[in-house]
């Protein structure tokens, strides 16, 4: 009787201890990934010599984004987020219409003498705006998140992928 209850304890313990394993190590590599996404970003919008690509206007509200690297990874994120990973197939349109203002709204506030980052914000901030006045095209968004994807990596060097979808005018002067 005693060696049936301990066995039914061994049961029970090893897929509760596996569980615990798996979410521990998926909860640290989620952390780690983080924290390298966010020290390969800090002050990414500094290139050629530390003079600055881009940057907000003096009188920008828009406090949720330190840097315009800040910005685009926050976008490029979002997007990953509501449209990656088979989501576009399923998409929510209201929020992506929130999505299109809020970009309209901090694009306004961004200063650059950089003409090839300017006409990538203008294709974005025109896209959005067909978005935003309730234009329901997979294919648009498709763009949004493809210029927002590019411009992590050009801008912010994001390199946590191979794809790389060359829609942006805009490139790293150090990578050449």
């Amino acid at each position: 009787m005693e060696k049936k209850s301990k066995n039914k304890w061994k049961l029970m313990v090893l897929p509760a201890s596996l569980f615990l394993l798996a979410f521990g190590l998926y909860a640290g590599y989620t952390m780690w990934e983080n924290r390298s996404h966010q020290d390969a970003r800090d002050g990414s919008s500094l290139k050629n010599g530390g003079q600055t690509v881009a940057l907000f206007q003096e009188d920008s509200e828009h406090e949720d984004y330190s840097t315009v690297g800040g910005f685009i990874r926050e976008f490029h994120t979002k997007y990953n987020d509501t449209l990656g990973w088979g989501s576009i197939d399923t998409v929510d349109w209201e929020e992506q219409r929130e999505i299109a203002s809020e970009i309209i709204s901090v694009l306004a506030t961004v200063e650059t003498d950089n003409t090839a980052l300017q006409a990538d914000f203008d294709t974005i901030s025109n896209y959005s705006r067909t978005v935003e006045e309730g234009t329901r095209d997979k294919k648009i968004l498709l763009q949004l998140h493809r210029y927002f994807h590019d411009l992590d990596i050009e801008f912010n060097s994001y390199n946590d992928t191979k794809d790389y979808f060359n829609v942006t005018k805009y490139k790293d002067p150090e990578k050449g």
